[in-house]
Formats: structure tokens, C-alpha cells, sequence
């Protein structure tokens, strides 16, 4: 009997020991799974899910950095569909050679500045002329070829792609890219930019599915988390809200509500890209106007006040819509024009039936000595967002300023960053953008994090 129950003392003690071991090693292993979660740092963080943060990460780790991606809740690569569809904007390509066309960096860049009204960066301006060949580095990138000048006469250096997915083909090749190479792709939300107390970037405070907070210990950092086109309001009041459309809802621009906290220098930020748009107000739906104007088509508001398009640039064409009552700008077109858009439009035979229809506070004074003839064909009208203009303030490497001075470690790129455009974005210019942005601050944030 003693015997027995010295036996079943020491199976408890066995059994006591094996329970303690299990309960060690599974503290151990949520330990090793917890650090795995939460590295310590790397050289490089990149902030955002755009096309350039993308691009940028994939830049940083060619060139020999540590880096990790943090999407802070974008799809990534959501983006790529705006940016390939909107073509390539570029000088000295072999489709204009082929057609004889002589458009070099200068005239290159002479076109950038009249389009943005002159009051580009003119330091950051001619570090973009003076980059690498843009249509042969999205070659290589994606594998497209974007050799169809679709204008030559009126816009010989926008290239598109001839193929009929270029931009799902983009997306897929970029993502792929990202996937076979060293970037570490992380979801943790970016709470906090953590700096020295010599004001030089030192960590990010992050945020788990958990909701647990922690530093992430880094050399340098790439805001690249694109623009507010789905945040116009916040940063442009003044505005009605009725007479505009987010075309891209998911840029939140919370990288630039970032900047604005910081108080790192912000530029441009007057400046939209806008497109014209017909609205249906009962299902809010919109269709594209072109960017050429048409003749004998009116813009007109419930204020009397009335626009010819074929005597309009495109940005006083957007200030109409812009600056009119809320949601009483209106297009005037002969019947050919309506009949294409189907139920956009409605037919008036009298200019007094519009005035009732829709409330106008008085008649329309049209230039000249006569209306239009009847029947008359009205359609409301709304600016669609698609490109934010200003942003951040950098150098010519990408460095991020701060008062005028450089803020060590901290770099952006993409759709955060103003001062190439000035007031207009030229046709092709965003991919153009995200391309040469995203380059430079990839090379030299890779630098800077390997000093």
C-alpha cells in the first residue's frame, strides 16, 4: 500500500511538472508570436497603400534598406486605375520620334508651367525634367507599353497604353512585384510620428488589431498615403458642398491631416483638379462632360449668371460650377449634344419653363443680342474631384521641410506632395508624378536610413 501511494505522489508531481512546462512553453511561443507581430524597428517605414507608397517601398529596398510597408488601412495599389487610365506624361519617347515630333525637356517644361498658371516649385520642377527616362522605367516596371499618342497635335506627350486592362495589369505586376521582394507588408494603424528631441524622425507609435500601442523604431519614414479628393471639405469650406463630387472617396488625406498637426509646410493647397460632370440629381449619378469644348453650349446658374464654353478655359468653365449658388449651376446644349446622354437632359421650349423648373432667381443674360433659338436642353452640372494639387513642401531628394528647413529622416511622396503642378494638373502628370516622387524619396530615404 505504501508503495502505491509513493507511486501515485510522484505521477501528480509528474503530471504537476508536465502541466508547468506546457504552460512555460506556451507563454514562450505567445511570446516568440507576439514579438513576431511586433518588430522593434527597421531602417525604413513607409506610411500608405497608394501606387507610391508601393513604389517607393520597392525603391528603399533595391537599394539595400530594411523596410516595412504599413497600409494604415488603404487597399493597396487603389490608385493604380486613376493614375494608368490618366496616361503618362513624358518628353524624348520613341512613339514621338517615330512621328517626328521634337518636344524636349524644356518645351516639356514650359507646358507644365503655363498649364499650372507658372507658379510650379521651380526647384522641384526642373529636378523632374532633369530625372530618368519615365516611359522607359513604367516599361520595365509594369511591362506595358504606353507607345499611343492618341493627340499628337494637342497633347504630343501624353502616352496611353493600347491595351484594353492596362490599369488591373498594372495593379496585378505591381502587387506581384511587392510580394516576391523584401518589403514587409504590415497593418498596424500609424498613430503618432515619434521624433528626438533634436527634431530628427526616431519612431512610429502604432496601433494593433488589439488596440495595443507600441514604438516602431525607425531611421526614416515615407509619407505616401496620397491625397484628400474624399475629404474636400475639410480643408475647402468655402465651397458648397452641393455643387461638388468625391471622385475618389477613399483618399481621406489623413497623411496631410498628419502634416497640418505637425506643422510641416504645406503648399498649393488652394488648387483642384477638377472635371466637369453631368448630375442626376434623383439618382446621383454622373457622366463625364469632354474636356474640349462645345459650341453654342452655355453654363448658366440660378443667380443669371451665364458662360459660353467654346470662349472658356477649362479652369474658368470648373470656377463657374465652383463659385455658384449651391446646386444651381446648369449646361445649356443645342439637341445633338443632348441626345447622346440620354435622361441627363431635359427639353424646354420656352427659357421662361427653366426658370420655373428649377427656381432660377432671373433670367440668363446672354452675350449678344439674341438667346439661343428653341427648344432649349438643360442639365445640371457638378465639379467632380479627382487630384488634389498642394501638399507637403520638399526638397528635390524628397525631403520632408519643416519652416523652411529640412526635417531629418522624414520624406513623401505621391499625391501628399505639392508644388510640381501649381494650379492645374497637365494631362498624364499624376503617374508622371507618383513615378519621379516616389524614386527620389525611395533612393534617398534608403540612403539616409543606411548613414
Amino acid at each position: 500500500m505504501p508503495h502505491k501511494k509513493g507511486s501515485s505522489l510522484a505521477i501528480i508531481v509528474l503530471l504537476i511538472a508536465a502541466i508547468l512546462s506546457m504552460f512555460v512553453l506556451q507563454l514562450a511561443l505567445q511570446e516568440e508570436e507576439i514579438n513576431a507581430e511586433t518588430p522593434q524597428g527597421a531602417d525604413l517605414a513607409v506610411i500608405g497603400g497608394t501606387t507610391a507608397a508601393l513604389l517607393s517601398a520597392l525603391e528603399a529596398a533595391e537599394n539595400g534598406a530594411q523596410v516595412f510597408l504599413f497600409l494604415n488601412g488603404q487597399d493597396p495599389g487603389e490608385d493604380s486605375s486613376f493614375l494608368v487610365t490618366g496616361g503618362l506624361a513624358a518628353a524624348l519617347t520613341p512613339p514621338q520620334k517615330e512621328l517626328g515630333i521634337e518636344f524636349g525637356p524644356e518645351f516639356f517644361k514650359e507646358k507644365i508651367k503655363e498649364h499650372g498658371g507658372g507658379i510650379n516649385d521651380p526647384v522641384l520642377l526642373n529636378s523632374f525634367i532633369l530625372s530618368q527616362d519615365l516611359f522607359h522605367e513604367l516599361e520595365e516596371l509594369s511591362g506595358l507599353f504606353f507607345d499611343l499618342l492618341p493627340q499628337p497635335d494637342v497633347r504630343p506627350y501624353l502616352h496611353l497604353s493600347a491595351h484594353p486592362h492596362s490599369d488591373l495589369l498594372f495593379k496585378q505586376n505591381l502587387l506581384a512585384k511587392i510580394k516576391s521582394s523584401m518589403v514587409i507588408v504590415k497593418d498596424e494603424k500609424i498613430k503618432e510620428l515619434v521624433f528626438s528631441p533634436q527634431g530628427q524622425i526616431e519612431a512610429l507609435l502604432l496601433e494593433n488589431a488589439r488596440g495595443e500601442s507600441y514604438p516602431f523604431y525607425i531611421q526614416a519614414v515615407i509619407l505616401a498615403d496620397g491625397g484628400y479628393s474624399g475629404d474636400i471639405h475639410r480643408w475647402h469650406e468655402y465651397l458648397p458642398a452641393e455643387n461638388l463630387v468625391e471622385l475618389r472617396p477613399s483618399q481621406k488625406g489623413e497623411g496631410l491631416r498628419l502634416a497640418a498637426d505637425l506643422g510641416l509646410d504645406l503648399v498649393q493647397m488652394g488648387f483642384l483638379n477638377a472635371r466637369l460632370l453631368l448630375y442626376s440629381p434623383l439618382d446621383a449619378k454622373y457622366h463625364f462632360l469632354p474636356p474640349d469644348p462645345w459650341e453654342n453650349t452655355y453654363f448658366i446658374n440660378k443667380a443669371g449668371h451665364i458662360l459660353s464654353w467654346e470662349e472658356s478655359s477649362s479652369q474658368e468653365a470648373v470656377n463657374f460650377i465652383f463659385y455658384s449658388p449651391p446646386g444651381s449651376s446648369f449646361i445649356m446644349v443645342p439637341e445633338d449634344r443632348a441626345e447622346a446622354f440620354g435622361h441627363y437632359f431635359r427639353r424646354f421650349d420656352e427659357l421662361e419653363q427653366i426658370m420655373q423648373a428649377y427656381s432660377f432667381d432671373s433670367l440668363p443674360r446672354f452675350p449678344g443680342t439674341r438667346p439661343p433659338s428653341p427648344p432649349y436642353y438643360v442639365a445640371p452640372l457638378r465639379a467632380g474631384i479627382d487630384y488634389t494639387l498642394g501638399g507637403i513642401s520638399i526638397t528635390s531628394r524628397g525631403e520632408v521641410k519643416k519652416n523652411g528647413n529640412v526635417v531629418k529622416g522624414l520624406y513623401a511622396a505621391g499625391e501628399i506632395v505639392g508644388g510640381l503642378h501649381g494650379e492645374a494638373l497637365l494631362p498624364g502628370m499624376a503617374l508622371s508624378e507618383t513615378l519621379f516622387l516616389a524614386k527620389i524619396a525611395g533612393e534617398s530615404a534608403a540612403r539616409y536610413s543606411q548613414r
